[in-house]
């Protein structure tokens, strides 16, 4: 379906990247940075770390809202973990597996536990019995996506999330409270200057990376979730099932559709490479092709 859009014309407005994000611990808060460097696995100290329960499970904000508070930094050696009303606490990175844990698409992946320390901090922060576990070099963290087999940290299903400002903006005139970026979680926020052209976007660059696999991404109940306080509210996910559900793809492959009916969309999610390549805010997004969006953009 790639072709010229009839639509959006890139020259109108050069999309720019206005902020970048690593969240160093799966469904904590995340940080904002200037620069990054891309790995296999998206940037750099993106997701490396995970909360689990005693049955390997990740914990994340669906179940725990409270993980919203935690501030973790990445230092050198290791991570610092911040929240009101518990002491810091420093962490040092693990180096060797000694434990297996399991993704939130059900991946059984070699870890390392994080140590004694890092369980009773999260274990007292968050009221039930936890445990943090690290990816190492040995790790090999991989997903089967149909056809393919993905490089992942403890990311859900995708390297990089891609969300546009113009997309935020349209729907918070039209939601029944206000909302910010940071509820969805981007690791890439661009101003495109147009909502909802992103997901037209089949081939782009951000700065010298390319993108690989762009797809329209679905939303969970995380957004609702303000990523200051942990409160929970009932946007966006009001205004997204007004304006950004997806009903039907019959024209998808069975993963894609599989993948995305059901679900509010927001967001592109795709792999961003060569590894090695430095993301920066101000980068220029280079439209190569364009397509017909999978969710046709709400009137």
């Amino acid at each position: 379906m790639a072709g010229k859009s009839l639509r959006y014309d890139p020259r109108m407005h050069k999309p720019v990247v206005t902020d970048l994000h690593v969240y160093p611990v799966k469904s904590c808060r995340g940080t904002r940075v200037n620069e990054a460097v891309l790995t296999e696995t998206g940037l750099l100290g993106d997701r490396m770390f995970q909360v689990i329960d005693g049955n390997t499970l990740p914990v994340t904000q669906r179940q725990q809202p409270a993980m919203a508070t935690v501030r973790p930094a990445l230092v050198d050696g290791g991570l610092r973990l911040e929240a009101d009303g518990i002491a810091p606490l420093e962490v040092e990175s693990p180096t060797t597996n000694d434990t297996t844990a399991t993704s939130l698409l059900g991946v059984s992946v070699q870890a390392a536990d994080a140590g004694d320390d890092a369980a009773a901090w999260f274990t007292e922060l968050l009221g039930q019995e936890c445990r943090l576990v690290g990816l190492t070099d040995d790790s090999d963290a991989h997903l089967p996506l149909g056809d393919i087999t993905v490089p992942l940290s403890w990311a859900d299903a995708s390297p990089i999330l891609v969300a546009n400002t113009a997309s935020l903006d349209w729907l918070v005139g039209r939601s029944s409270e206000p909302f910010t970026m940071s509820r969805f979680r981007p690791n890439v926020t661009v101003d495109a200057g147009e909502a909802w052209v992103e997901d037209t976007w089949s081939e782009f660059t951000i700065g010298e990376a390319g993108a690989l696999l762009p797809l329209p991404w679905p939303r969970c109940a995380i957004p609702q979730i303000d990523q200051i306080t942990g409160a929970r509210h009932k946007e966006p996910a009001r205004v997204l099932r007004e304006h950004r559900w997806c009903t039907s793809l019959p024209e998808a492959d069975g993963f894609v559709r599989a993948m995305l009916e059901g679900n509010a969309l927001f967001g592109v999610a795709c792999s961003l490479g060569p590894a090695g390549t430095r993301l920066r805010v101000g980068d220029d997004v280079t439209v190569v092709a364009t397509a017909v969006p999978l969710l046709a953009a709400p009137r």
